[in-house]
């Protein structure tokens, strides 16, 4: 076996150890004054959106308000009007 090929794949085998390190779950804990914080509220609050400028959000919001609109009601006709 060359060099080359040895650590080939001992790069792969590398890569694939700490992808899978990577992928496990975090560690994180609450303790039970934070899940209980987290209770009170009710679970109804509001975060605000922060919209932020893009180029292509503003293209393509040009584009589809430059296309002619196509009218969304339904066209009832009588059978004698066909």
């Amino acid at each position: 076996m060359s060099l080359g090929l040895l650590l080939t794949i001992g790069g792969a085998v590398l890569a694939l150890i700490w992808g899978v390190w990577l992928g496990l779950p975090g560690r994180y804990t609450q303790s039970a004054d934070d899940i209980d914080k987290a209770l009170d509220t009710g679970g109804r609050t509001r975060r605000t959106v922060r919209k932020v400028f893009t180029p292509l959000a503003w293209l393509t919001r040009n584009a589809r308000s430059s296309s002619p609109r196509r009218s969304r009601r339904f066209k009832v006709e009588s059978p004698k009007d066909r």
